[in-house]
């Protein structure tokens, strides 16, 4: 069974009775919201998708989680910064310029990113519910239960707890009403766990009364249980961080029951994303990211979803933006054939509905010429699509300028910023130094391929079969021979050892131009 289903069941099983499922996701808007956070989204977008193919309703809301302090500034980041360190996110400056908020200038190209991908989804930003005071309930409750909470926390860490750790321990982050920082130690709350006596690192000395005055906020630990019970929530996956023994979702899961009186979501945790050719995981505060805005340029939307869809999400994903981008596109158009000609099984078919899932009534039109193709061919025309057209259809690619235009500017795109070596464009003169370095054989190879050509239109079989035939060795074919003969006809018109497929481009390419190269 898909894996996407299989957590629908498991949902559906646990909460039988549910009028609308709730499926959640979050992300703290700190730095760049790359393609290790998408994984969060599209694992819950999933979810929802297979529960409503099972008839069910389903909500799904997106946490931002931008009433969360601002930790440390990103290493690629201008360090003035540093003063807003303590301050919740949505009120650090965005040193752009472009955006209210430093968390709304990361948030904003995430959602279109969204949109673009045809996820659907209810954003929820954090600091307005906090400070509209939507939690004060589930606040006021976890001061109350605060040694509770302390108790269960502790039960899952090895040190010992401590009698006077408990009785000073506080589930909640004040942001001081003078300087605006979480620099706060609360020192005692009232009976009723309504009103904080509170001291901040500035100096400031104050008392908070959850009830009237909104600028605080529960402990990670705490806050995603409180609003699981909150929102009513069924699933939400979390990282590999949070899923470890002992880890956030573990603690959750227990507070949101023995605390809060609610149940625990059906929870699946995933593996971290990489950027391949790189080490270790996606971090905005390293700066080391890929974001989906981003990848949008390189990559099809419905691409990068069958990139998460496919895996389980326990399973590594690694984004590639190296040759491997190619392959990617090559693997998708194999699966989505064997789809579209009903020769998928179960599995490959629900993949494939999962990467289409942001289109409706079957809209998606599937570009019928393949990227390696596109990338090959487009740098000879100097990237004007017109002439792409012509040479791909005289090449035998049905295609028209609207069919490929997406495809084409998403690898031109690519070419361009991270693969200029893959670049092929035919030499403006002869290769003379090449061909200076040629054996009297290898010259005769050349000549002979300039005379057929310049006799006769050879069509692209008859082309191939001359490459094969030109280096054969007493009319016995030699993979050596051939491999270099390959390699010289490159480097005469390319300056490198490696092309597209050599019969091909020989074909598609102005005859003209070609003899200009080879003719000696």
């Amino acid at each position: 069974m898909y894996w996407a289903d299989e957590i629908a069941e498991q949902v559906i099983t646990k909460y039988p009775d549910a009028p609308v499922y709730t499926c959640a996701s979050g992300i703290s808007p700190s730095g760049v919201v790359h393609m290790g956070n998408l994984r969060e989204v599209v694992t819950s977008w999933f979810v929802v998708k297979a529960l409503r193919d099972k008839g069910k309703k389903v909500r799904f809301i997106f946490s931002w989680d931008n009433y969360d302090r601002f930790r440390k500034v990103p290493a690629d980041e201008d360090k003035s910064l540093i003063a807003s360190i303590g301050l919740p996110l949505d009120k650090v400056p965005d040193l752009s310029g472009c955006h209210i908020s430093r968390a709304k200038h990361f948030e904003q190209p995430f959602i279109d990113a969204l949109k673009e991908l045809g996820i659907e989804v209810e954003h929820i930003f954090q600091a307005e519910k906090y400070t509209r005071g939507d939690y004060v309930e589930g606040m006021i409750t976890a001061i109350q239960k605060r040694k509770e909470i302390y108790d269960i926390i502790m039960s899952f860490k090895t040190q010992e707890a401590s009698d006077t750790d408990r009785e000073n321990y506080y589930p909640i982050e004040v942001y001081c009403s003078q300087c605006g920082k979480d620099d706060t130690k609360v020192l005692s709350a009232s009976e009723d766990g309504a009103v904080l006596e509170y001291e901040c690192k500035c100096g400031h000395k104050g008392t908070i009364d959850l009830r009237k005055e909104h600028y605080a906020k529960l402990i990670w630990k705490v806050d995603w249980p409180m609003r699981w019970k909150k929102e009513g929530v069924n699933f939400e996956p979390g990282g590999k961080d949070h899923s470890t023994e002992g880890g956030s979702a573990q603690v959750a899961k227990v507070i949101v029951d023995k605390i809060f009186s609610g149940t625990a979501p059906v929870y699946r945790g995933y593996e971290f994303v990489g950027i391949k050719g790189m080490n270790g995981k996606m971090s905005s505060s390293k700066g080391n990211v890929l974001s989906p805005e981003l990848m949008l340029k390189v990559y099809e939307p419905e691409i990068i979803m069958w990139m998460y869809t496919r895996f389980l999400p326990e399973k590594t994903i690694d984004i590639s933006v190296d040759e491997e981008v190619l392959r990617v596109y090559h693997e998708f158009d194999r699966m989505y054939e064997t789809y579209k000609s009903g020769q998928g099984d179960d599995v490959v078919n629900r993949i494939m509905e999962m990467a289409l899932s942001g289109h409706k009534d079957d809209d998606y039109e599937h570009c019928p010429v393949s990227a390696q193709n596109i990338a090959a061919f487009a740098p000879i025309v100097n990237f004007d699509l017109d002439l792409l057209v012509d040479l791909l259809n005289k090449m035998g690619e049905e295609c028209t300028k609207e069919q490929i235009q997406n495809r084409f500017e998403k690898i031109k795109y690519w070419l361009e910023n991270y693969s200029p070596e893959s670049i092929n464009k035919l030499l403006e003169t002869k290769n003379t130094e090449f061909y200076s370095t040629l054996s009297e054989e290898e010259k005769s190879w050349v000549s002979r391929l300039a005379q057929e050509m310049e006799s006769r239109d050879l069509t692209a079989e008859e082309m191939q079969s001359l490459l094969y035939d030109i280096p054969k060795i007493n009319g016995e074919p030699d993979k050596t021979r051939q491999k270099r003969f390959f390699e010289i006809v490159y480097n005469l018109l390319l300056g490198k050892n490696k092309g597209p497929r050599l019969y091909l481009f020989l074909t598609a390419v102005n005859k003209d131009d070609i003899l200009n190269l080879i003719k000696f």
